[in-house]
């Protein structure tokens, strides 16, 4: 006859494994959505916003960054131009950076939800934020992101665990000092950093002690930025050129009205759409009064609030949510009991790790050949540094002399803050224009297949483009002209230097055969051709590379 007497024992044994199991189906897939994520900082195409990103790092190494606001990450990366690699190599070792700070937030979502939560639902708060398609292609990006966002999370740890004596205050101000140098959004998390407060206050019954703590904290957090700025902006802006930057970088974030990038958050929405149920179900949670006091509603809620920030803020690409979703993350902790009593959590982890798992195989066909294709072409046009215009700062290893080309830029550029392109060939010598733009369609490439200017480059830029630069390989064009048979032109040299003769040319009455090399300066040569094809191209007996250039597209989408 059975035994009507449980066994104490047993009960402990199954006790442990109902708590283990959640945790551990968690954890494997947290790290299934990790490891397909690392695959992707291999193989992902290379984004525009990325070369940016490493173009500043070496203007940093030669002396030549002039811009010390948002830019603390040139010193974190001060090593990668000794590494000799070409850029897009370059920007995968920048990314695995990157995907470490990433897990370094994904770590501080689950110290922050450990404060409302169990653990394995706390874990559940890291997988809603992996499961999102946005967050699994952009949360290693070699951007300001990842980077803001895993000092940001470590702060916001701080504040939510951590015994406020000073040398968690100093921490804390470290933080978020760096957080702010790193990117001015940062700002947009104030909300989650005034929940958790309110919280820590409220646990110590409103004490003045406590609140002279978190005064101090804040305080300190201000000092630190302006140290930390002061350290690194040393060299880099004048104070009253810095200031302007600080006026324009703050008006350039919001807006009012409809956002311009309604497209990218309906995009972020489809590819996040578990993770929204997820948001749903907090809101409801909150509103039951169910699970948590007061104080604790208020701090999810809090943490919850800055994703309400895009319907203001200008910058709301993909690789934003990576950044803003994080502290939303820790806030799902407060719809995780109520899923778990109604659905299960092996259910809700299941549902997320399929999300991010779709999110990976969705992922567009890499470009990386193409770009190291373009890029060995420069390295063997170009051995040595040049000054060359393009559209994102797609060879870092030279100087990028114009604007970068996105709508903020052409703003600027119509508005003229920024030089024209005819007004930096005036001061420089510019030998390579490369038409890597994302579209065919993009302003330099039509610019130079002849196409209308349209509302992006002006005429006079337009003209001074097509008339200074020939086609040598794929996009990369060089200064140089061609004439036909008995031909006759007046040519403004407007990139001066020695040039290679091909065929039999006179310039301005002297007579070169083909190979001659001849020395021009700035301003008007006339050249004339003899009985057959004729022309100059910039430098020293310049080859293009034999091998074929690659087929557009170069990049894919964000």
């Amino acid at each position: 006859m059975a035994s009507l007497v449980s066994d104490p024992a047993a009960d402990d044994v199954a006790s442990r494994h109902s708590v283990r199991s959640p945790t551990i189906f968690a954890a494997l897939a947290i790290g299934v959505l990790l490891a397909l994520q690392f695959h992707l900082v291999l193989t992902r195409t290379i984004n525009w916003d990325e070369t940016h990103f490493l173009t500043q790092v070496h203007d940093f190494a030669r002396g030549e960054l002039t811009v010390p606001l948002q830019t603390l990450h040139v010193r974190l990366f001060a090593w990668l131009p000794a590494t000799d690699l070409l850029g897009v190599d370059q920007v995968i070792r920048g990314r695995m950076v990157m995907f470490a700070a990433e897990l370094v937030t994904c770590a501080s979502i689950v110290v922050i939800a450990r404060r409302f939560v169990t653990r394995s639902q706390a874990m559940l708060c890291v997988l809603a934020y992996l499961s999102v398609g946005h967050v699994v292609q952009h949360g290693f990006a070699f951007r300001t992101d990842p980077l803001a966002a895993a000092l940001a999370m470590s702060a916001l740890a701080v504040l939510t665990r951590a015994r406020l004596g000073w040398i968690a205050i100093t921490g804390f101000a470290l933080l978020t000092g760096g957080a702010f140098m790193v990117t001015m959004k940062v700002v947009l998390l104030g909300p989650a950093f005034a929940g958790l407060a309110w919280l820590r206050w409220s646990e110590q019954r409103f004490s003045a002690a406590q609140a002279m703590r978190t005064i101090a904290a804040a305080a300190l957090s201000l000092v630190a930025a302006g140290l930390i700025y002061m350290w690194h902006g040393m060299g880099i802006a004048p104070p009253l050129q810095a200031g302007a930057m600080l006026n324009r970088s703050g008006e350039a974030m919001f807006f009012l009205g409809a956002p311009d990038n309604w497209r990218y958050l309906v995009g972020a929405a489809l590819s996040g759409v578990p993770f929204i149920m997820v948001l749903a179900a907090l809101v409801w949670s909150l509103a039951s009064r169910s699970d948590f006091t007061r104080d604790e509603r208020i701090a999810l809620a809090a943490l919850a609030l800055p994703l309400a920030c895009v319907f203001f803020y200008f910058n709301v690409y993909p690789y934003f949510f990576a950044f803003i979703l994080a502290p939303v993350a820790a806030g799902l902790a407060g719809a995780m009991p109520l899923l778990a009593r109604r659905y299960g959590q092996g259910k809700v982890a299941f549902l997320l790790l399929a999300s991010g798992v779709t999110a990976w195989a969705m992922e567009d066909e890499s470009r990386l050949n193409e770009q190291r294709a373009i890029q060995q072409a420069v390295a063997q046009m170009f051995p040595q540094r040049i000054s060359y215009f393009d559209f994102a700062g797609f060879l870092p290893e030279h100087s990028k002399a114009n604007f970068f080309m996105t709508r903020w830029g052409f703003r600027n550029y119509a508005a003229g803050v920024v030089p024209t392109f005819s007004e930096v060939m005036a001061q420089q010598p510019v030998p390579l224009l490369a038409a890597v733009d994302r579209q065919p369609t993009s302003p330099l490439s039509s610019v130079m297949r002849g196409e209308p200017d349209g509302p992006w480059i002006l005429p006079a830029d337009g003209a001074a483009l097509r008339s200074t630069y020939r086609q040598v390989w794929g996009p990369l064009y060089v200064a140089g002209t061609v004439l036909g048979p008995d031909d006759e032109r007046e040519w403004n040299v407007l990139v001066p230097g020695t040039y290679t003769v091909e065929g039999e040319l006179t310039v301005d009455g002297h007579v070169f055969r083909n190979g001659d090399l001849v020395v021009l300066a700035r301003g008007p040569a006339t050249l004339r051709s003899a009985d057959g094809p004729a022309g100059l191209l910039w430098g020293d007996h310049l080859k293009a590379p034999a091998t074929r250039p690659p087929e557009r597209p170069y990049w894919s989408s964000f």
